[in-house]
């Protein structure tokens, strides 16, 4: 009796023991975790002020943000026509259906005017252009490292953060306010056609919704949101491509990367600033 109960105090000291060791292990491991990331945001926050302090040189090389801008904005105008124009559909379906029955139809057109301007128009079109901008300077910075065209430019003089980094931070600071003008103008025509041609809602009554409540805040709240989206988006593209391991399997996991903590940056920065100013 006496060895029976000793073999079972030891199978569960055991089983504790092991328990502990692996509960240990998962604390140490999500400690270390979090101290590289905070390292992480330590290190971005240092590369986005070496960029901001070379700005006055865009006045020296003017082309070299103009061409950017080119990349960002008219190369990405397709892709914003499509998604804003759905979103506006989208926010006009559903703002008719918890409506129903209960608010007049003069209001979906300050259900989507509210909606767009203030949280989907930034917001989604932050997220469609960190897939698009934010995995492309990704990769092409990663690349640049890979074949040593980066260490290259140091060699010769060139400061790689004046003639690629700065370029397409401005570009992205300046774009991406237009294009969340376009995108909020879009949603709204979007919203427009939907409440006109299926919800039978006249284009006065629509019109009417628009204005009532209508909030110049909203607008420099929404463009403020773009500024910030348009930085994260450069920033966090170009500190993962410097970061990318060697190979195209390194360059891949650095566009993802890019997108990943672009996109975690932008829907965190959103609440930040959403709290803050409302």
């Amino acid at each position: 009796m006496g060895t029976s109960a000793s073999s079972k105090s030891g199978a569960w000291s055991s089983i504790f023991d092991f328990v502990g060791d692996q509960f240990s292990r998962l604390i140490r491991l999500g400690w270390e975790s979090l101290a590289e990331k905070i390292a992480n945001v330590g290190e971005v926050v240092i590369l986005f002020l070496r960029i901001l302090i070379r700005f006055p040189y865009f006045f020296k090389n003017p082309s070299l943000t103009i061409q950017q801008m080119m990349r960002i904005g008219i190369s990405s105008l397709p892709l914003i026509v499509v998604v804003s124009f759905f979103i506006g559909a989208v926010a006009a379906v559903q703002a008719a259906y918890q409506f129903r029955g209960f608010v007049p139809s003069t209001y979906l057109g300050t259900a989507v005017c509210k909606l767009v301007i203030i949280e989907t128009g930034p917001v989604l079109t932050a997220l469609v252009l960190a897939g698009r901008v934010g995995s492309a300077i990704a990769a092409e910075i990663g690349t640049m490292k890979e074949k040593e065209e980066l260490d290259a430019m140091t060699v010769l003089a060139l400061d790689p953060l004046r003639y690629l980094a700065m370029p397409r931070l401005i570009s992205g600071i300046v774009v991406f306010p237009l294009l969340v003008v376009m995108s909020d103008f879009l949603a709204i025509i979007g919203g427009w056609l939907v409440t006109n041609l299926v919800l039978n809602v006249t284009t006065a009554t629509y019109v009417f919704g628009l204005r009532f409540l209508f909030q110049g805040y909203d607008i420099a709240v929404s463009m403020f949101k773009a500024v910030v989206f348009g930085a994260i988006v450069v920033v966090m593209g170009y500190y993962n491509g410097l970061g990318a391991g060697a190979g195209a399997r390194g360059v891949g996991q650095a566009s993802m990367k890019s997108v990943v903590s672009s996109c975690v940056l932008i829907l965190i920065v959103d609440f930040l600033i959403v709290y803050m100013a409302y």
